[in-house]
């Protein structure tokens, strides 16, 4: 998985990235915050990670959790359907501004490692409409998002 600092351009999708802002993209090696999250926030994320809607892209290949010492290697560690130490979806959240583009595995990053996402992504969190459901699409539509690709996956 790429590493990006949180809240700065999620280059995926090259023609998202102006409208985009990268959260939790851990990897080994790079510093995160951490310290505690509100269990409302935390639930909230479970639930739009539990079944995310998914842009018309392919983002191909798996990814285990570099952060852990044993359970990032190991196969079906998950919450409720939602990322668990291995993934390979990601979230696309509306904020105020900008759609906010996180992995999946946010959800083991907060739990097992104690990261702690940047307020407004936490905010935008426990306002997001659910997924596909119009209230969203609308949402991210008009933060630039188009429903549909017409350039390729930015190579890493």
């Amino acid at each position: 998985m790429a590493h990006f600092q949180d809240l700065t351009p999620c280059s995926y999708v090259r023609e998202w990235e102006p409208s985009s802002l990268a959260v939790g993209w851990l990897e080994r090696g790079h510093a995160y915050p951490q310290g505690t999250v509100d269990e409302k926030f935390f639930k909230a994320l479970l639930r739009l990670c539990g079944n995310p809607w998914q842009p018309p892209v392919a983002f191909a290949g798996i990814h285990v959790c570099s952060l852990c010492q044993f359970a990032g290697r190991l196969a079906g560690t998950s919450y409720f359907g939602a990322g668990g130490a291995a993934g390979n979806a990601n979230v696309f959240i509306p904020g105020e501004t900008k759609v906010f583009i996180a992995p999946t595995m946010i959800v083991h990053y907060i739990d097992a490692h104690g990261y702690v996402p940047p307020m407004e992504f936490q905010e935008a969190v426990l306002k997001c409409p659910e997924m596909r459901s119009m209230a969203y699409l609308k949402a991210i539509r008009a933060l630039g998002f188009s429903l549909r690709v017409t350039e390729p996956l930015n190579p890493l």
